[in-house]
């Protein structure tokens, strides 16, 4: 007889109504109804800033787990649970807030940095993320 091991911790699922934005977008902005990518299949610019790490180098920032900003100055504001984006006190945070374009839409109270927590910007306009370069493009 199997037991499941005792090693991994089982991950809360996030709030429902973080899943309720979630599925909306998901469906507002699905693969057969949207428009097709205006960009080239190649991104030749530098890379935006992770919503946890803050850091523009090359990693899968849907699923990044750093404990610290990029330059380890920081502890991380933010975390992934499930590809969504909470605080560490566990407030949803918009994924959509931290991207340079920004969010219209009116959660306003899910509308602060993921780096630090201000309402005033999104992650790409932290003072603590990494600055944007061209050393860091393709």
């Amino acid at each position: 007889m199997r037991y499941p091991s005792s090693s991994k911790c089982q991950l809360s699922p996030p709030p429902t109504h973080c899943n309720a934005d979630f599925t909306e977008h998901k469906r507002q902005h699905s693969f057969r109804n949207s428009p097709p990518c205006p960009s080239p299949p190649f991104f030749n610019g530098p890379l935006l800033a992770c919503a946890v790490c803050l850091g523009r180098h090359r990693h899968l920032i849907i699923d990044c787990r750093a404990s610290r900003t990029w330059d380890n100055k920081h502890e991380t504001f933010a975390e992934r649970v499930h590809k969504a984006l909470f605080a560490k006190d566990r407030r949803c945070i918009c994924a959509r807030w931290q991207r340079e374009e920004g969010c219209s839409d009116r959660h306003d109270v899910r509308h602060i940095c993921s780096g630090c927590g201000l309402s005033s910007h999104g992650a790409q306009r932290c003072n603590h993320a990494q600055e944007a370069s061209s050393s860091n493009s393709i």
